[in-house]
């Protein structure tokens, strides 16, 4: 089965992620192909405009194909070439030169959103569920989820990666994760405007609908809790919140990898004062040392392979995580991830 299908006509180009029986979810051959047809088009005058769309009605991309590295686990080449090529095509993306477009229908998580928020032009419908789960699982909400989520308002980002809850496409547009919203129904005829015009709003305008009411915790409240100086502090104050909202994410941290709380909420904090590409340097350095640490196998072994639900994080609690062990991630690599040569100016924010 082709996993990227790829059509042109009328100067717009249109790339399908075809996985949908897994989620649309990105391997390396997938990245490599669309990364490719990327280049390809960047290059064809004929080309006026990308889009890029998941399959099926389920998923734009649920994220990377966990369990292809989890077969490769071991194996450090492999490691090094698909978080290498990942965060490569992430950054293409962020500085595609001409209009590239994301229908971010369904579900969209983790490495989906590496190559639908770092683009121009985002578009949520009423069936997208966006969120960075990464934590669930021992790893962290990598493809430069630091660069965004650190610029989300009243702490939200904070909030998002620290509990991989998930939100609607209406709160997407609200935190900045998104730029339209639009009827499901309507993407086909989003893609047609396209093609009558090179102007992504001309097309989107007489298709946008007015955003659900917002299920996000009050900002106040996400801003005085999420905004604290540590992981433990944070937990604590969740314990005091008597809000349903508070239950939740401190249900979601508690069974959270402790080790992947601590190693987001510093990536998250310092992602703030740093460019796309300094955050994607720092999440390969991160996830090479993760790879060959237990914890994400083990997360992945107990959620998605056994199905059992009972991972056995090592450290087992926050209060154990050394901070060394954090530090040393962050480190530099003897082989540090590189970017091709490119000087278009990086996009300041999301």
């Amino acid at each position: 089965m082709t996993t990227l299908i790829c059509t042109v006509a009328d100067g717009v180009a249109v790339a399908t992620l075809n996985r949908p029986g897994a989620l649309n979810a990105i391997d390396l051959d997938l990245i490599d192909a669309l990364h490719r047809q990327l280049r390809l088009w960047e290059r064809d005058r004929s080309v006026r405009a990308v889009v890029v769309r998941g399959a099926g009605t389920r998923a734009f991309c649920a994220g990377g194909d966990v369990r292809a590295v989890y077969e490769h686990r071991g194996d450090d080449a492999f490691m090094d070439a698909v978080y290498r090529r990942e965060y490569v095509l992430d950054d293409a993306i962020h500085r595609y030169p001409k209009p590239y477009v994301a229908l971010m229908s369904g579900i969209v998580m983790g490495g989906g959103c590496g190559i639908s928020v770092h683009g121009k032009h985002r578009i949520v419908t009423e069936t997208t569920v966006l969120a960075m789960p990464e934590c669930r699982i021992g790893l962290f909400p990598d493809v430069a989820g630091s660069y965004f989520l650190a610029r989300c308002p009243d702490h939200a980002g904070m909030y998002m990666g620290l509990t991989g809850l998930r939100i609607g496409g209406g709160d997407a547009v609200r935190l900045g994760l998104a730029d339209h919203y639009v009827p499901s129904a309507r993407l086909d005829e989003l893609i047609a405007g396209l093609r009558a015009t090179a102007d992504v709003e001309s097309a989107v305008a007489p298709l946008r609908a007015a955003l659900p009411a917002s299920a996000l915790p009050p900002a106040a409240d996400m801003r005085a809790i999420f905004g604290r100086p540590s992981v433990a502090e944070i937990m604590q104050a969740l314990k005091r919140e008597t809000a349903g909202w508070a239950a939740d994410a401190l249900t979601a941290m508690e069974t959270a990898c402790p080790f992947s709380l601590e190693l987001t909420f510093r990536a998250i904090r310092e992602g703030a004062g740093k460019t796309m590409r300094d955050c994607l340097v720092t999440d390969f350095r991160i996830a090479q040392r993760i790879m060959k640490m237990g914890d994400y196998f083990e997360g992945v072994r107990a959620l998605i392979i056994d199905k059992d639900n009972a991972p056995r994080w090592n450290p087992a609690h926050l209060d154990d995580v050394r901070q060394g062990d954090v530090d040393a991630c962050f480190a530099p690599l003897a082989n540090e991830l590189t970017f091709p040569d490119d000087r278009r100016p990086e996009p300041s924010v999301v």
